[in-house]
């Protein structure tokens, strides 16, 4: 009986796809389309029906409409992109292959370029953003020739480019796509901010009202999940404005989809459910089911964010096979990732974990340390509300690690386009002082002719100038000092956390450097307490991530008021801080974390007029440990405290747990301790310190 139900549900979903795909191939191209315009009609309907758009390709091939090179590189480029695009990867590297040819033949830059973006596409939709991003970034490199002003890949939005009528503009707004989306996997939004930034600006100049719908909607995302509302929201009236002028639905799928994103990161996911939902039916409307797919997929998340896991699940399995009929590893990824939080959810831990195991596989492969991150944040958090706390922890520990990668990345990305825009102003300054410079020159020259005749006004112009000349090298020197004084300043805020301005990890680690050079083998000497927020998620969920950044400042400046003058607070990651006292007392160790738990939790946050309680769990230690004084690296004593920390949240948060003495005479003990923290405590061990946090008023 299953085998026939499996057989009926095949058939109807072929008939389907071939009525969906029939649809799609009748939608009527304007008339007197140029030969331009069929083929970039044909290209988008491939996107969903790649056999029909092949097959009307191939029929503009064998009319030889293609009577330039230009026109008969845009035919070769359409096949490629349409076979790329639904993982065909064999014949998209023939056509690669035949623009490679292509661009020999006819000295095309631009051939070369749309061999690289199919190759690119190729990539993307083979989940390998680390091989789509360089592949785009080469095709924007070959363009540039043709369309000066494109972006490289890195910096902040460029000037659109300039009106040339050879650019290949929908190729340079393609490769920035494949850049933008590869930018937002590995996490780094500011690139994918810049990347469809320079997206839109291109879509603008070329007057193409469709992309710059899709465009201007992805922008007004990328700005949304960056809490930056006031901005995306002119921006999605625009893409609404667009799509309605249009009255084409895959576009108004696009707008209600981003509409659906800023009302989720404002925290209303009823609302933003409604709005995926109505973007699903206007994605049906337009016959395009790999869109409809990718709504499903953030459906599927919303349905999991509010506790209705069958329905997560249903969602991501109606939309698994689409994704997978065109081998869409990169869609595939997200689906799969929310139907293992879904079987968790269920109780399906086993099955939940086969989930994680393809997520991370996928993730790893493709180097999307931020989305492996989030991934394993949130299997974290389905796992410990399922009760399997070993699996928790495991995946706590290795979020972190790849948390503490995905920050760097991050500050790398914001220092590089500090650094940018730094060499760009100098740039300019230095072109104003060299045109300055040449107006001097011109003037003296036209002081020498003048010289023969009035040579009482030549002395007094010479004057004027070496004036001129002296004003302008102390104008220099002034300049110069205040490019160092930014570098300086460049080198504090790479050692600050610009959300808390506390100590950053990379602070913390010259301190201890510093100490280990002191100390030698002596080991670490002092007191850390790891502090972390409790349900913090909560606060970004009901909240809105303005609230929780308010809340991470105002437990910041708390914790500075608990510790000592010389103490150092640091912003550890996330909602997590770490508090370094040198050569502390243990019993004065063991009143700080007190004094830290009734400051922060004692009184509420106040959240745009809303009290908020927020509480902290903290996991401390003074080291070295008694009774055996076993010296430990900083390293290890982090860890210790870490597992302390861990406690405390096991054991109902909103308390201190503190290690009292470790029996470990010999390092060999003291890393068995580490392996089972848990164990070697209730075996005695390892002696604990609890204390409460204050309780709630009534």
């Amino acid at each position: 009986m299953n085998r026939i139900r499996a057989a009926l549900a095949a058939c109807a979903a072929a008939l389907w796809l071939a009525a969906a795909a029939s649809a799609l191939a009748a939608e009527a191209l304007p008339d007197g389309a140029s030969l331009a315009e069929q083929i970039d009609h044909w290209m988008r309907v491939g996107y969903d029906a790649p056999d029909e758009a092949v097959a009307a390709l191939s029929r503009l091939d064998a009319d030889r409409l293609a009577t330039t090179p230009a026109l008969r590189r845009a035919l070769l480029q359409a096949r490629g992109v349409v076979q790329a695009q639904s993982g065909r990867d064999a014949e998209a590297a023939r056509w690669a292959d035949a623009l490679q040819a292509h661009a020999v033949a006819h000295q095309d830059g631009q051939a070369d370029a749309a061999a690289n973006l199919v190759r690119a596409l190729v990539a993307q939709t083979a989940g390998r953003l680390d091989l789509a991003a360089p592949l785009a970034q080469q095709a924007i490199d070959s363009l540039r020739s043709a369309c000066t002003g494109l972006p490289d890949g890195t910096a902040a939005p460029a000037a659109a480019p300039a009106a040339q009528p050879d650019c290949d503009v929908r190729s340079a707004w393609q490769a920035l796509q494949v850049l933008q989306i590869a930018a937002s996997y590995k996490g780094v939004h500011v690139n994918a901010t810049a990347m469809a930034q320079s997206a839109r600006d291109v879509a603008a100049w070329a007057g193409d009202d469709w992309r710059l719908a899709v465009s201007t909607a992805e922008l007004a995302s990328l700005l949304a999940r960056s809490d930056s509302q006031d901005a995306a929201l002119p921006l999605l009236q625009q893409a609404q404005r667009l799509a309605a002028r249009s009255a084409d639905p895959w576009l108004l799928a696009k707008a209600r989809s981003a509409e659906a994103r800023m009302a989720h990161q404002r925290g209303d996911l009823d609302g933003a459910r409604r709005l995926t939902e109505e973007a699903i039916a206007l994605a049906q409307d337009a016959r395009s089911p790999r869109l409809e797919a990718s709504l499903l997929a953030n459906l599927a998340d919303m349905h999991a964010k509010q506790g209705r896991p069958a329905d997560a699940l249903r969602a991501a399995e109606q939309a698994l096979p689409v994704v997978r009929r065109h081998n869409d590893r990169r869609v595939e990824l997200t689906l799969t990732n929310n139907a293992g939080l879904a079987k968790i959810g269920l109780g399906r831990i086993a099955e939940g974990k086969q989930d994680l195991a393809r997520v991370e596989q996928l993730t790893r492969g493709a180097g999307l340390l931020a989305l492996q991150a989030i991934a394993l944040r949130e299997y974290d958090d389905a796992l410990a509300a399922a009760g399997d706390l070993r699996g928790a922890l495991e995946l706590f520990h290795r979020e972190r690690a790849l948390n503490a990668q995905v920050m760097q990345h991050n500050r790398e990305a914001a220092l590089k386009q500090l650094q940018l825009r730094n060499d760009r102003e100098r740039k300019q300054r230095d072109i104003e002082l060299l045109a300055r410079d040449n107006e001097l020159k011109s003037a003296a020259l036209a002081n020498r002719e003048l010289m023969l005749r009035v040579w009482a006004v030549a002395a007094l112009v010479l004057v004027l100038s070496a004036a001129a000349v002296g004003l302008l090298y102390r104008r220099v020197r002034q300049t110069n000092r205040q490019l160092v004084a930014n570098q300086a300043q460049l080198r504090v805020a790479s050692e600050r956390d610009p959300l808390t301005n506390l100590a950053n990890r990379r602070h913390f680690l010259t301190v201890m450097q510093a100490q280990q050079a002191r100390g030698g083998e002596a080991g670490f000497d002092g007191a850390l307490l790891l502090v972390d927020i409790d349900h913090f998620k909560h606060v970004n969920d009901g909240h809105g991530h303005a609230a929780g950044d308010l809340v991470l400042c105002e437990v910041a400046r708390r914790l500075n008021e608990a510790v000592r003058g010389d103490d150092l607070v640091v912003r550890w990651g996330g909602e997590e801080f770490l508090v370094l006292a040198l050569k502390v007392p243990a019993a004065q160790a063991e009143l700080m974390a007190a004094r830290i738990l009734a400051v922060i939790g004692e009184e509420p946050v106040m959240v745009q007029g809303v009290p908020v309680r927020v509480t902290v769990s903290i996991g401390y230690a003074r080291f070295p440990l008694p009774p055996n004084v076993l010296p430990i690296a900083w390293e290890q004593a982090i860890n210790l405290a870490d597992m302390a920390l861990y406690t405390a949240k096991n054991q109902g948060r909103n308390r201190a747990v503190g290690i009292v003495a470790a029996q470990a005479p010999a390092a060999p003990e003291l890393q068995r301790i580490e392996a089972d923290f848990d164990r070697a405590w209730h075996e005695g061990r390892v002696m604990l310190s609890v204390a409460p946090g204050p309780v709630a008023l009534a």
